[in-house]
């Protein structure tokens, strides 16, 4: 991974990641519960789901439009 410049996550990392995709795409919390397979939605929302606001999702949005543009050059 280091020769590709690939950087290692932890699993602890992707499962904060599946909790908080939901709520940057505002999907319903019980989504992410169901993914994460918790049993409460209190460990879903207090631990697992992080704050996403409108910044944050603007910060995404431009180079995810990028992206979907023709390449220049």
């Amino acid at each position: 991974m280091q020769r590709a410049g690939v950087r290692r996550i932890t699993v602890r990392l992707a499962r904060h990641t599946c909790g908080t995709l939901p709520a940057f795409l505002k999907v319903h919390p019980k989504v992410a519960q169901a993914t994460l397979r918790h049993s409460q939605i209190s460990m879903t929302i207090d631990i697992y789901t992080h704050v996403v606001g409108d910044g944050e999702r603007g910060a995404v949005a431009m180079p995810a439009e990028l992206l979907e543009g023709p390449l220049i050059g």
